[in-house]
């Protein structure tokens, strides 16, 4: 079994939709994408000794996360912050770096913060919630 091969952050992008194009939102660092965790139950019964966890064929809701940079005046920040304001779902995108995969994420983002210091630029944080069932590789079993 060899190493696998490292692939880097950079070129990285998670894309939103802004007037019907799926358009790269700037200034995100930190990015962490969640799948979501596949739910399993215990096969025992009376005579077992140890309980062997089964696959129940449902996965729990996936996250995404990410530092971001914000700017009140960028035309995706503010479709960002109105979908935050209206629940709304958005449809989206995530490119890992430069492998050419694409994830299609349907996102409902639950928390958009701003916060900021003097003589620095402002800040944030970004949460949402996966809205769809998202597979990493839909080539694997």
């Amino acid at each position: 079994m060899g190493v696998p091969t490292a692939h880097k952050v950079q070129g990285s992008m998670m894309k939103i939709t802004v007037s019907s194009t799926l358009t790269e939102v700037p200034g995100l660092d930190n990015i962490e994408l969640d799948l979501g965790e596949n739910k399993v139950f215990e096969a025992a019964d009376i005579s077992s000794d140890y309980e062997t966890p089964v696959n129940a064929g449902l996965r729990t809701a996936g996250s995404l996360s990410a530092d971001i940079i914000r700017d009140p005046l960028s035309a995706v920040h503010q479709t960002l912050q109105g979908a935050y304001n209206t629940g709304a779902t958005m449809p989206s995108s995530f490119t890992v770096g430069a492998t050419g995969v694409i994830l299609t994420l349907s996102l409902l983002f639950t928390k958009l913060t701003l916060s900021g210091k003097k003589g620095e630029g402002f800040v944030g944080k970004l949460e949402a919630k996966l809205l769809t069932k998202v597979n990493w590789n839909t080539a694997a079993p």
